[in-house]
């Protein structure tokens, strides 16, 4: 699970796979996976007859068409520092299904997909493909900064606040990055106006033992018998998990937000965490490593692709 020795690229022939590209050949530099492969969906085709007749040219296959082009494009941006398996494949089908099968059927362990912010584009997809790929999936803007010296785990003391910190441990391991975590303690401020968050200490202190007791608590169940992990917290009052764990990672320098998220195996239980979803989809420049946990993944896919 926290392995990342085959990586998947996701390409759209947008713009944005410029960015995609020069920021997989940053990754690959620092983790060193095994194999990276590029890979793009192109929509189901059928060229007329009469257009054939007209136009023989036009006979040969498009996907090799696409993959000589994108050859060229990675060939010039994929600047790779160390030996690695470079794979550039092109299929035909819709871009969910094609996507969560390869990763399945090649035991992919991250999937490194583009969230446009200036760049034309709803990420439709990206949404879909988090929900139930069994890797785990980074997230990166067009505008993304190449940097791994700093993390930001999100934490809620459960078992996915686990996965995600174990996977940035990995990640210290292989680029020597600094790991925090932080968690945002949901209290309706709302429902008491007579409270003044900001002013009343003695809330605060009260907010911090209770968060701090957490926090040891956690890391006795999974055995991190460590001081050195920073932890700070902070009051989520409007259900904006997401917007505080972004200003967060801005004001302490993060490179990237990593959180966990999990699934269950009944097609009707299929629920990506919401503060998952909103930093999968929300218009920021931070990359997101959304750690998926594997196992459960694999169980729902091959009941839902048998």
């Amino acid at each position: 699970m926290y392995q990342l020795n085959h990586i998947l690229v996701c390409l759209d022939l947008t713009e944005m796979d410029d960015s995609l590209i020069r920021y997989a050949s940053f990754l690959v530099n620092k983790v060193k996976p095994e194999s990276i492969t590029f890979l793009h969906v192109m929509k189901p085709y059928d060229i007329p007859k009469e257009l054939l007749e007209a136009f023989p040219e036009l006979d040969e296959p498009i996907p090799d068409i696409i993959r000589e082009d994108l050859q060229k494009k990675i060939d010039q941006q994929f600047q790779n520092e160390i030996p690695v398996n470079t794979n550039v494949v092109v299929r035909e089908g819709f871009p969910t299904e094609v996507i969560v099968k390869y990763t399945q059927k090649n035991r992919v362990d991250l999937t490194l997909m583009g969230k446009k912010v200036g760049y034309a584009g709803g990420g439709g997809i990206v949404r879909k493909v988090v929900g139930i790929i069994p890797s785990s999936v980074l997230i990166v803007s067009e505008s993304v900064h190449e940097g791994l010296d700093n993390l930001l785990v999100r934490m809620d003391f459960s078992k996915t606040s686990e996965l995600a910190l174990r996977m940035a441990f990995r990640l210290q391991e292989l680029t020597g990055a600094k790991v925090a975590c932080h968690h945002t303690h949901k209290l309706p401020i709302g429902y008491f106006p007579q409270v003044n968050l900001e002013k009343d200490e003695k809330l605060q202190k009260y907010i911090k033992k209770i968060s701090d007791k957490e926090f040891q608590k956690f890391k006795k169940l999974y055995k991190y018998n460590t001081d050195d992990i920073a932890f700070s917290f902070s009051v989520d009052a409007e259900n904006e998990e997401d917007q505080i764990l972004y200003r967060r990672a801005m004001t302490t320098g993060a490179d990237m937000i990593i959180i966990g998220s999990s699934m269950s195996s009944e097609l009707a239980n299929i629920i990506l965490d919401a503060t998952s979803e909103k930093l999968a989809s929300s218009d920021k420049n931070i990359p997101v490593f959304i750690v998926n946990d594997i196992s459960k993944a694999m169980v729902f896919l091959r009941s839902l692709f048998q």
